[in-house]
């Protein structure tokens, strides 16, 4: 087995793989709960939906929530099966060296997201803790990404 796919390394790969897939599923929610909001089928509101500071549907339902007409979270549900995909083919050795790849990724999605966060803090009033919990992921795997970017250049 090659150095990088070590057993921990493996570990590591398939730890990116599922806060991948539970990211997915989060944004997938959240671009669901968007449209219901946009089609005023929105009857209860969202679980997330603590208060007026902390609430997921006064985010969503901001019109700054959205970039180029797409709620923001239809980003994320592109960009997290890509990272899914890439990471499963590093898994099966399909790729080689892709901590380069995703670091590249996640800097770009990490920048992309912050401007949705300034959007939160400037413009909204609210926080959306689903997306806080995407933001969280994304700076986790960022980070795995570059302690392995670190490791192969020693």
């Amino acid at each position: 087995m090659r150095s990088e796919t070590s057993a921990l390394g493996v570990k590591k790969l398939i730890t990116i793989c599922i806060l991948s897939f539970i990211a997915f599923v989060n944004a997938s929610y959240l671009t669901y709960n968007n449209y219901k909001i946009e089609q005023n089928i929105w009857k209860i509101g969202s679980f997330c939906d603590i208060n007026n500071t902390l609430s997921c549907s006064n985010v969503l339902s901001s019109p700054y929530s959205k970039i180029f007409w797409l709620p923001f979270t239809a980003y994320a549900m592109i960009v997290y099966p890509i990272i899914f995909v890439i990471a499963f083919l590093w898994i099966t050795s399909v790729l080689k060296k892709s901590e380069k790849i995703i670091a590249i990724l996640w800097l770009g999605w990490i920048l992309f997201n912050s401007y949705f966060i300034y959007q939160e803090f400037a413009n909204i009033g609210s926080y959306c803790p689903l997306c806080m919990l995407c933001s969280a992921i994304i700076i986790t795997i960022f980070i795995l990404a570059l302690i392995w970017i670190k490791n192969e250049n020693k």
